[in-house]
């Protein structure tokens, strides 16, 4: 796997999460009763709490994606040890 494709499964997996919590977000805007103040005080808390979450994701994934990158590199060039390599990528992406 080339950089460029690493790079694009984060973004991916990022742009995935980043939309989900919007959509939530505005779901349940819209669905609360609050006034306008409110509201405008709720979005900014809510995109506050999402940016922290898609950089501490973004720091999580990280070593994880290139875990596997040295896995895939080793594969292909024939290294012995790629296989534990993949056993502790989800380890490394809980760290």
């Amino acid at each position: 796997m080339s950089d460029n494709e690493e790079r694009s499964v984060l973004l991916s997996v990022l742009a995935g999460i980043g939309i989900g919590a919007i959509v939530g977000a505005v779901v349940a805007l819209l669905l609360a009763p609050k006034s306008g103040q409110e509201t405008r005080e709720d979005l900014a808390k809510a995109i506050e709490k999402l940016k922290e979450s898609v950089s501490d994701l973004s720091h999580r994934i990280k070593p994880a994606l290139e875990t596997v990158a040295s896995t895939i590199r080793q594969k292909a060039a024939g290294g012995g040890e790629a296989g534990e390599a993949v056993e502790h990528a989800p380890e490394q992406a809980q760290a």
